[in-house]
Formats: C-alpha cells, structure tokens, sequence
C-alpha cells in the first residue's frame, strides 16, 4: 500500500484541465508526511490566484497561496516546505 499524506478533498473550483495536475502536486508535495492531512485547492474569486489549504483537526492549518499560472513543480515544492517548517 502507497502512503498518501495528503488527500484532496475539494479542488473543484479549478478548471478542469489544470485540476488532476495540481492535485497530484499537492499530494507529492506531502508524500514524505508521515499523518494523515485534508487538502483542499481554492480558487480566488478574480481567478487570478488560487490556495492550497492543508488542515488536521486541531493541529494544522495552513493556506498556501499560487499565481494561477504558477506551475505544479512549483507547487510540489512549496507545499513540500511549508510542510517542513
């Protein structure tokens, strides 16, 4: 079985073309997590920018914001150090 730290809840404000990519950004992202986390990828209402938002009852709640262009390796990486810190 293939640990999955980070489960994608909600991401269907996101355009479709761009949802599966950024999804699995996120979730490799937080792969290296050894708890379970909700995630969620929120678009801005401009549609301009979007957010991943990281939560665990009580224990983590963490928005982290994008340009709407910003591509996935970006995103990997800084979920993957948000969650580090």
């Amino acid at each position: 079985m293939v640990a999955v730290p980070i489960t994608i809840f909600d991401s269907d404000t996101i355009p479709r073309d761009r949802r599966a990519e950024l999804e699995a950004a996120v979730v490799a992202g937080g792969r290296h997590l050894n708890k379970l986390l909700e995630g969620w990828i929120v678009a801005a209402s401009d549609r301009r920018k979007f957010a991943v938002r990281i939560t665990s009852y009580m224990e983590v709640e963490i928005s982290v914001p994008f340009d709407w262009d910003a591509p996935a390796a970006e995103v990997t990486e800084r979920v993957r150090a948000v969650m580090d810190d």
